[in-house]
C-alpha cells in the first residue's frame, strides 16, 4: 500500500529545491531523490528511498484524468504542478524497469532578464527586429528556453512601441504578464492542435512576434519561413548543441529536390543564431554561459544561400564583427575574467584552447 504521506513528501522536496537553487529533481523507487544544484547532481542522506507505491501516488496526485489514462497505456507524461509559495515544476513521467518515475525542472517564477543573464549584446539587438528569423540553440539544460523567455521578456519592457506576441510552447511553462506587448501564450494540445496549426493560426492574427519552443517538423520549418518572408519577427529554439548542426538539421528537413529553395529562403530570412552551454564557474555555487553568436551578413548569407557546409560559419563568427562570437571566444573571455578556471573551460570547447 502507498504511504499516505507521498504527495506531502513531493511537495517538500519541491519546496526545497525552489529554496534552495536547485534546477532539477530525479526520483525513482528504491532511491534517495536526487537533485541537480549548479550542474552536480547531489543526494541528501537525511532523506529515505521512495517505494514503489509512493511514486505511483505521486504520479496520479499530479496528472489530470486524461493524462492519467495515456500514462497508463504506456505514454510519457509532462506536465506543469504548482505549489503556492514555491512556484511551478514541470514534471515528467515515464517508467523504468517497469515502476513509476519522475523528473522534475524548477521553472523560474518570471524571467530573468538579459543582462542577468551575461548574454551578448547582439541578443537584446534581436529583439528590437522588425521581421526574419533568431534561432535559439543548445542541448538539454542549455538554459536556450530561458533565454528565448529573456528574449520575450525584452521585448515586453523595453520596445519603442507596442508589439503583439504569441507563443508556442508545449507546455507553458511560465506565465507572462503584459505590459508593452500584448502576449497570448497557445500550448500545442490544448490551446491549438499542432505546431504547424499555431503558427497558421498566429499569421491570420496581425502578430508581430511569434516564440516558438520549437521547429518539430518540416511544416512548422516552412511556416516559421513564411511568417519572417511575411513581416514577422520569429523567435525559434532548435535543440541542437551548436549553430552548424542547427542549419544542418532545418536543412535535412526538406526533400532532396525542394532543398535548395528552402537552403535559399532560410539564408533570406535568417538574422542570426546563437547557442550557449552552461560552465560551473570557479564559484561552485555557479553556472555562466558560454555563447556563440552568429549576426547574418553577406558572408554568412552566400554560404548559406550557396549550400556550404555550415561548418563555415564559424570563421564569419570568428571575425568578432556585428558582435559574432565563437564559443571558444565566449569561454576565453569568461577565464580572463575569472569566472570560470581554464581547465573547467577546456573541457566545454569546441577547437581546443
Amino acid at each position: 500500500m502507498p504511504e499516505p504521506d507521498a504527495s506531502a513528501r513531493f511537495e517538500t522536496i519541491l519546496r526545497f529545491a525552489a529554496e534552495r537553487q536547485i534546477s532539477d529533481i530525479h526520483l525513482k523507487s528504491g532511491q534517495r531523490p536526487l537533485y541537480r544544484r549548479a550542474g552536480v547532481l547531489i543526494t541528501r542522506r537525511e532523506e529515505s528511498p521512495f517505494i514503489e507505491g509512493e511514486m505511483a501516488e505521486i504520479a496520479q496526485g499530479v496528472m489530470s484524468p486524461n493524462q492519467a489514462k495515456a500514462f497508463n497505456t504506456g505514454a510519457e507524461v509532462t506536465c506543469i504542478w504548482g505549489v503556492v509559495g514555491s512556484g511551478r515544476f514541470r514534471v515528467q513521467l515515464y517508467r523504468q524497469r517497469q515502476s513509476v518515475a519522475v523528473a522534475v525542472r524548477v521553472l523560474p517564477p518570471r524571467p530573468t532578464s538579459l543582462r542577468d543573464l551575461r548574454l551578448p549584446a547582439a541578443v537584446a539587438g534581436f529583439c528590437s527586429a522588425r521581421d526574419g528569423l533568431v534561432l535559439l540553440c543548445g542541448g538539454p539544460g542549455s538554459g536556450r528556453s530561458t533565454t528565448l523567455l529573456s528574449m520575450i521578456d525584452a521585448i515586453n519592457t523595453a520596445s519603442g512601441q507596442a508589439r503583439h506576441v504569441v507563443t508556442l510552447e508545449k507546455p507553458i511553462e511560465v506565465h507572462l504578464d503584459d505590459k508593452l506587448a500584448f502576449i497570448c501564450q497557445r500550448e500545442i494540445g490544448l490551446d491549438t492542435p499542432s505546431w504547424s496549426a499555431g503558427l497558421q493560426g498566429a499569421m491570420r492574427q496581425d502578430v508581430d512576434v511569434i516564440a516558438l519552443a520549437d521547429i518539430a517538423d518540416p511544416s512548422s520549418l516552412q511556416l516559421a519561413i513564411s511568417a519572417a518572408e511575411a513581416g514577422i519577427l520569429v523567435l525559434a529554439c532548435v535543440p541542437t548543441a551548436d549553430i552548424a548542426r542547427a542549419i544542418r538539421r532545418l536543412q535535412g528537413m526538406a526533400d532532396t529536390g525542394a532543398a535548395p529553395g528552402l537552403r535559399q529562403r532560410l539564408a533570406g530570412v535568417l538574422l542570426g543564431a546563437m547557442s550557449q552551454r552552461l560552465v560551473p564557474g570557479a564559484d561552485a555555487n555557479k553556472r555562466f554561459p558560454a555563447v556563440e553568436m552568429l549576426v547574418a551578413n553577406e558572408h554568412s548569407y552566400q554560404i548559406l544561400y550557396n549550400g556550404q557546409d555550415p561548418a563555415a560559419l564559424y570563421e564569419v563568427m570568428h571575425t568578432r564583427v556585428l558582435g559574432m562570437q565563437t564559443v571558444d571566444q565566449s569561454l576565453a573571455e569568461l577565464v580572463r575574467a575569472q569566472l570560470v578556471n581554464a581547465d573547467v573551460a577546456a573541457q566545454y570547447a569546441m577547437r581546443g584552447m
